[in-house]
């Protein structure tokens, strides 16, 4: 009797550590799966400010894809940190760990109360070539096609979107802030401008300058959260 309560208690172990070993087995099969989709094809980004208004809402959801063959005039794209730091490879491991746990909401390099190293959503307004000045938060381009006169940004985007205007007093003093007006600037070669649709107070290039190919990230490929706010880029 002892030896058969013996054994089931054994065949019962067994099994238990079979099942804890599948278990672990496929968490770690999942985490390597999600993670690779979210490091080369597809990861979530919330936008936490109202620089983007009025398509992209503040604590709305955007879908953004790291495979960027080419970017236009109009897109959305995901700049990295200014401040970006590179962790050694362990912390990078346990920080892809500490994203998938986290759907992707907190991470080791970023850090809420210092704005510079959070990677922020921003709509490019002009690329490589392009001569370029703004009047009243308006951009107006002159593109590198052979066109003669300037057009406003909506004109020559490849893609339709909405920006948040803002008329100051007569009086403002337009020093102060971001800029709603500055002169003619050509792009060089691997240069893009970049802009928040919320062109009243947001950092953007108006105030880091003009940014390079290697600092955009990813670009944004629909808006899906909330839902009365769903749209494609």
């Amino acid at each position: 009797m002892n030896r058969e309560i013996l054994k089931y208690s054994y065949q019962l172990k067994k099994e238990k550590q079979r099942k804890a070993g599948h278990t672990i087995f496929f968490v770690l099969i999942l985490f390597v799966l999600v993670t690779l989709i979210i490091s080369f094809l597809i990861f979530p980004v919330r936008q936490v400010s109202d620089s983007m208004l009025p398509d992209i809402p503040k604590n709305g959801f955007v879908m953004c894809s790291p495979i960027v063959t080419k970017c236009e005039r109009g897109d959305v794209v995901l700049i990295n940190s200014r401040y970006h730091k590179k962790l050694s490879a362990p912390k990078h491991i346990f920080n892809l760990a500490f994203r998938f746990f986290t759907a992707q909401q907190f991470s080791l390099t970023e850090n809420d109360r210092f704005p510079g190293t959070k990677s922020q959503l921003r709509r490019i307004v002009a690329v490589p070539g392009d001569t370029f000045y703004m009047r009243d938060y308006v951009v107006y381009v002159k593109p590198t096609n052979g066109e003669k006169h300037f057009l406003t940004e909506f004109e020559v985007s490849q893609k339709p979107y909405n920006v948040t205007f803002y008329a100051p007093p007569a009086s403002w003093d337009g020093s102060i802030g971001v800029k709603g007006s500055f002169d003619e600037i050509t792009l060089g070669e691997d240069e893009y401008f970049v802009l928040s649709d919320y062109r009243k107070d947001a950092d953007d290039s108006r105030l880091w300058g003009v940014v390079k190919r290697s600092q955009i990230n990813a670009k944004a490929l629909v808006c899906y959260f909330p839902f009365n706010k769903f749209r494609f880029f």
